[in-house]
C-alpha cells in the first residue's frame, strides 16, 4: 500500500472523527456503498482517489489518500463533528456505557434489542443513529456542544460523589448520600453501587431483611434475579464481618448468589459489575 494512503478507520482517527460518522458520510455523498459483502468504491469514490488493498488478515478494503483531509467535505465535517459516549464520557471519567445510561435517565435514549435508540427528544437534541459494521448494532452519536446543555451538565452532576448540595432532593449533602432515585446511603461506596443498579435500569432492594428468623440485613438485593450484594468495607469492625459472613452462609444454603465487593473494585465499579453479574444472569443495559 502507498505510504500516502491510509484505510476509511484510519482517516477517521486523523481528522478525529467518529468512524461511522464517516462510513456514513462517504455513504450518503456517493463515494462508497454497502452490500453484503462490505463496502464498495462508487465511481466518485474512485474519481477522488479511493482505490483497494489487499490483505491476508483482514481481506479486501479501502484506502484513501490521507491529502483527502483537505477535502472540502471533510472541511464542512469538521464544523459538525459528532461525539460518541465515549468520548463525551472521557473528559468526566465516565465509559461509555454509564454516559448512554445518564441519557436513558435524561429521556434522551433508550435501549432496544437493535442497540440504542433516540426518544423524540433525543432526536430535538440533535442525536444521529449510527450502525455497528461488524455487530449491526445501533448507537447514537452527540453534537459538539452536548457538554454544554443544561440537562447533561445536571445528570453529569448528580452522577459524581462530589455533588454540591444545592437543595435538590438528590443531591449528596454532608448528613447524608442520596442516590439519584433518592435513597439514603450509608456510605460513599454504597451510594456508587446504588446510582451504578439504578442507571443500569435494574430494581433493587438496599437494607432489606433475609428471608429468615434471624434478623440480618443485606447492602442490596435483587430481586428479579435472587442476587445479593454485600461491600466489603475496608474499615469495617469484626461483628459486621461476622454479620456479613453469617448472611453468605444463609444464602448459600437458601440457593441465592451473592456478589461481594471491596474497595479497590469501586474506582472500576462498572467494568466489575457488568462482568460479576452478567456471569450471574443478570439483563441489564
Amino acid at each position: 500500500m502507498s505510504v500516502d494512503k491510509v484505510s476509511t478507520s484510519a482517516l477517521a482517527k486523523l481528522g478525529e472523527i467518529p468512524v461511522q460518522q464517516l462510513f456514513s458520510v462517504l455513504k450518503d455523498y456517493g463515494w462508497i456503498r454497502k452490500a453484503d459483502e462490505g463496502w464498495f468504491l462508487t465511481a466518485k469514490g474512485e474519481f477522488e482517489g479511493g482505490s483497494y488493498v489487499n490483505s491476508k488478515r483482514y481481506g479486501r478494503y479501502i484506502v484513501w489518500p490521507s491529502t483527502l483531509l483537505d477535502h472540502p467535505l471533510f472541511q464542512a465535517l469538521e464544523s459538525n463533528k459528532l461525539l460518541s459516549a465515549a468520548a463525551l464520557g472521557r473528559a468526566e471519567g465516565f465509559s461509555g456505557r454509564e454516559i448512554n445510561r445518564m441519557l436513558v435517565e435524561l429521556g434522551w435514549l433508550k435501549p432496544s434489542h437493535r442497540g440504542w435508540e433516540l426518544t423524540e427528544q433525543g432526536i430535538k437534541e440533535g442525536g444521529q443513529v449510527f450502525e455497528n459494521q461488524q455487530s449491526s448494532l445501533s448507537y447514537v452519536l452527540w453534537p459538539e456542544d452536548i457538554p454544554l446543555r443544561a440537562g447533561f451538565k445536571r445528570i453529569l452532576a448528580l452522577c459524581k460523589p462530589d455533588a454540591p448540595s444545592d437543595g435538590d432532593l438528590f443531591a449528596a449533602t454532608s448528613l447524608e448520600l442520596r442516590s439519584i432515585d433518592g435513597k439514603a446511603c450509608k456510605n460513599q461506596a454504597h451510594w456508587a453501587i446504588a446510582q451504578w443498579l439504578y442507571l443500569a435500569g435494574l430494581r433493587y432492594a438496599m437494607y432489606r431483611a433475609l428471608p429468615v428468623a434471624e434478623l440480618l440485613v443485606s447492602d442490596f438485593y435483587l430481586p428479579q434475579s435472587g442476587v445479593y450484594i454485600e461491600y466489603w468495607g475496608a474499615d469495617d469492625h469484626s461483628d459486621i464481618i461476622s454479620a456479613r459472613m453469617r448472611r453468605a452462609e444463609l444464602c448459600k444454603k437458601l440457593g441465592f448468589a451473592v456478589l461481594d465487593v471491596h474497595p479497590e473494585d469501586i474506582a472500576n465499579l462498572d467494568d466489575y459489575l457488568s462482568r460479576h453479574l452478567q456471569s450471574l444472569g443478570v439483563d441489564f443495559y
